[in-house]
């Protein structure tokens, strides 16, 4: 029935709003996780139920009052703002973690001084930089 994926677009909403909410504060949550494992599973209960309304009525939302039917599309409009301000959130999380490495790295191959120079047939120098290695909690 319609009324589960509306319930189920709903709790996606609310928890991608909460996600959202932790990933604009500068400390990371221990529950990021279960929020993000909790999003999946509404995420595919979002699919699932609209995949059976599709193959069981295809012209479902039609077939809804004209309340029904803004209340549905008002739902799904909600649903992808916050989704596109969730895409933005974690690409810019991304890009930060990306400049961090960058930047450890960087100072790891500065600090290990991991660059030669090579000579060429010609005369030529050639500085090399290899590669340093970046322990993470003493592993490599």
């Amino acid at each position: 029935m319609w009324i589960d994926l509306v319930d189920a677009i709903g709790s996606l909403a609310k928890l991608v709003d909460e996600e959202n909410d932790r990933l604009t504060m500068p400390v990371n949550h221990p529950d990021l996780p279960g929020i993000v494992a909790a999003k999946a599973r509404l995420a595919g209960q979002v699919e699932a139920e609209s995949a059976r309304l599709a193959r069981e009525q295809p012209d479902w939302l039609a077939t809804l009052a004209h309340e029904d039917q803004d209340k549905v599309r008002e739902l799904i409009d909600l649903l992808m703002r916050r989704l596109t301000i969730n895409a933005n959130l974690l690409d810019r999380r991304l890009r930060l973690c990306d400049d961090l490495m960058g930047a450890i790295a960087a100072e790891a191959q500065r600090l290990t001084g991991a660059r030669s120079t090579v000579y060429g047939v010609r005369g030529t120098l050639r500085m090399s930089e290899q590669a340093a290695p970046i322990s993470v909690n003493s592993q490599y």
